[in-house]
């Protein structure tokens, strides 16, 4: 009996040190692409004042601490914060400058993505779009967060074209080897891709765009190593922003990096995945406000 008991506490532990929790460091950078120059452009102009600098705001840099937990994930910025809750699915999008936040469950954000691609597309492929994958291995290295990381090359071409041509993404992904908190992190990653296409690193503002990106990061996930860094590179897609697609289809339209680093595995709060006391509720889009949490 005693040593049945052994066994079944020994099993517990080894069954409770899979799931670590994990916290890391991430930067967003957005270095490029007829979009990003739009945007800047919509910034600076007097015309278009608070809005056009809304615009620039989702387009800024970023830099989070990400927590993981289980089926959660915290992705905290100093400006905004997202929690994500896959046993829920709910998205919670907290602004750290207005002391507010909104919850939606995955079903809405992506009727509202689906609803808004519709009309950014201009007639172009929404998030079905189908893509022809190849992997380059140019077998080059580089040291990232203190690990050697290998170079591999994604390139996803659409398998049909749309009105402005077809769309082509290529991703330069740096590879490191998956310890225990790694794999932890892909794990929750692949979980939310298919409990919610969009959860990757899509957005409705991108229009056809935002499927070549999450079918990227969903590729990604397939890769034999973690991306400790990745640049994401869209052309051959009008940019959904301009009156009848505007700019040069066959430019790239966004060209974004992102890195992780400080990959620490290790017990993480549950207060970590709370919204902050004192904020308010709002619908999503800032309407109809409640009491503070």
């Amino acid at each position: 009996m005693h040593s049945s008991l052994r066994i079944g506490l020994l099993t517990a532990v080894a069954a409770t040190s899979l799931l670590a929790d994990v916290t890391f460091n991430q930067t967003v950078k957005f270095i490029g692409g007829s979009m990003i120059e739009m945007v800047h452009r919509m910034a600076n102009n007097p015309i278009l004042g608070r809005r056009g600098g809304g615009f620039a705001n989702a387009f800024q840099d970023q830099t989070y601490t990400v927590y993981v937990k289980g089926s959660k994930m915290a992705r905290v910025g100093a400006s905004t914060s997202t929690i994500t809750d896959l046993d829920a699915g709910t998205l919670t999008t907290v602004n750290n400058t207005t002391h507010t936040y909104s919850t939606q469950t995955f079903d809405e954000i992506r009727q509202r993505m689906e609803e808004m691609q519709q009309r950014m597309n201009h007639g172009q492929a929404g998030g079905d779009v189908e893509f022809n994958v190849a992997v380059d291995n140019p077998g080059q290295t580089a040291m990232i967060d203190g690990k050697t990381a290998t170079e591999t090359v994604l390139t996803l071409t659409a398998k049909s074209s749309g009105p402005n041509g077809q769309m082509v993404v290529k991703v330069e992904s740096w590879l490191i080897e998956a310890d225990a908190s790694l794999h932890e992190i892909s794990d929750f990653y692949k979980r939310a891709s298919q409990k919610f296409a969009y959860a990757l690193g899509g957005s409705p503002g991108l229009g056809a765009a935002g499927a070549g990106i999450n079918a990227a990061y969903r590729e990604m996930m397939k890769l034999n190593g973690y991306p400790a860094r990745s640049v994401i590179d869209v052309s051959g897609v009008a940019s959904p922003m301009m009156p009848g697609g505007g700019g040069d289809p066959s430019a790239p339209l966004i060209k974004m990096e992102t890195e992780g680093s400080n990959f620490v595995a290790g017990p993480v709060d549950d207060s970590k995945f709370a919204v902050p006391a004192g904020y308010t509720q709002e619908q999503p889009g800032g309407r109809g406000r409640r009491q503070p949490q």
